[in-house]
């Protein structure tokens, strides 16, 4: 039997917030409100967060999604989130597309340092099969690993430690080559305006690329500890969602559907009904929040379904910030020709490269172009007689737009 809520005001929620020490984030145990604050870790309670209630078996805040249907697959998924209520336990999905999903969570497992940590997973094709997921890039940090329980697959996980009550963008962009289809899984900090490739992960393709589709969920993972359980609320913004698809056409969604999964009563107990989503029209953002003494709006009714209207300030495009060359450079020797440049970190990543090499008469002699979106330097090996010759490079972003080429001039004597 569930026990009623033994709380008697305000006064006392906060007196045990500051002196329970089964807080919502175990790191409180350790570290100076200050220092949890600068890392995103919840120490401050609410009257919305029930600390103290009483609770036997299975109450997890029940797992909630917010997905948005566009008109045309996509190559390119691109979707912005603010969190500003979390605890442990609770992953915060951004973009859930065709065969995966990238997102933030905040967990208890101290192996990386950091409780905030930025997630890109990927399922296997066919597992039994053996046709596997794997990736081709890990970040600064980055550690992969394979996961199952709910399939099985890749995962890659980078302790970027995220902060509440700031914004970031979220992009995934994908290509095929060789068989296979790679997503690189992007994410800007829009504070700093700095970007970061966490990852590129891939598996074999199939028909498409991302799909018609941008899920987001909440998912609050263990319900059976006080530590970790609904008790305790979670928020997140979510606004600019936009695909661009295989002709190079931004799309916006054309609908957006709300839905706290049903039929899961035994694994969120006291908390069931703990949920809410609708449109922030200050934010310009659709919101979800679950856990606590979170209610649905009255819209839902007895329902768990809502339809979301649209973002009104979101425009017919989004604002790209072009890729920036910042330098580059090209020299010969022992017959190679090594290529090196840099961009700018704040503007739109690199996706691909073409280089090429001209003589003195302008032909072309060698070309490389790859897809590498981590890539800053390139060796190309060939034999070239003595003269002068021009070095060529393309930069285009993961948006799909070139830079102007830079042209570098080396001798061969």
């Amino acid at each position: 039997m569930k026990k009623s809520i033994s709380l008697s005001s305000l006064a006392v929620i906060m007196l045990l917030a500051s002196c329970n020490r089964d807080s919502p984030s175990e790191n409180s145990l350790q570290n100076t409100n200050a220092e949890n604050s600068a890392k995103g870790i919840v120490t401050n309670l609410t009257e919305q967060d029930l600390p103290n209630i009483q609770l036997t078996g299975s109450n997890a805040a029940p797992s909630q999604h917010l997905t948005y249907y566009f008109p045309a697959d996509a190559v390119l998924q691109m979707n912005k989130v603010k969190i500003t209520r979390s605890a442990l336990t609770e992953y915060f999905s951004v973009i859930n597309y065709n065969g995966g999903y990238a997102g933030l969570q905040q967990t208890p497992d101290k192996s990386f340092g950091t409780p905030n940590i930025l997630i890109a997973s990927l399922w296997d094709k066919n597992t039994a099969g053996g046709s596997y997921a794997g990736y081709s890039y890990l970040g600064s940090k980055t550690v992969a690993s394979r996961f199952g329980g709910e399939g099985d697959g890749q995962k890659t996980i980078n302790p970027y430690q995220w902060k509440l009550n700031n914004w970031y963008n979220v992009v995934l962009r994908s290509w095929k080559e060789n068989g296979k289809i790679y997503i690189a899984n992007f994410i800007q900090d829009l504070a700093t305006g700095k970007w970061f490739l966490t990852s590129t992960i891939y598996r074999d393709a199939s028909t498409g690329n991302l799909g018609t589709y941008i899920d987001t969920f909440l998912e609050n993972w263990v319900g059976d500890n006080p530590k970790y359980d609904g008790r305790y609320v979670r928020k997140a913004y979510l606004k600019d969602a936009w695909s661009l698809d295989a002709s190079n056409a931004w799309q916006k969604s054309t609908s957006r559907n709300f839905s706290a999964n049903s039929g899961d009563q035994g694994r969120n107990g006291y908390f069931d009904r703990a949920f809410n989503s609708g449109y922030d029209a200050g934010e310009d953002a659709y919101f979800m929040v679950h856990g606590g003494t979170t209610v649905p709006d009255t819209a839902f009714g007895t329902g768990r379904t809502l339809q979301l209207p649209t973002q009104t300030n979101q425009g017919a495009a989004p604002v790209i910030q072009n890729l920036e060359r910042t330098s580059a450079t090209a020299q010969y020797g022992s017959n190679k020709v090594t290529v090196s440049w840099a961009i700018n970190d704040t503007k739109a990543p690199q996706l691909s490269y073409n280089i090429q090499v001209l003589n003195s008469s302008g032909a072309v002699v060698q070309t490389v172009q790859k897809i590498k979106p981590e890539q800053r330097t390139e060796t190309i090996t060939t034999t070239l007689a003595k003269g002068n010759y021009t070095v060529k490079l393309t930069l285009t972003d993961i948006f799909n737009n070139d830079t102007a080429p830079v042209e570098i001039p080396i001798t061969v004597n």
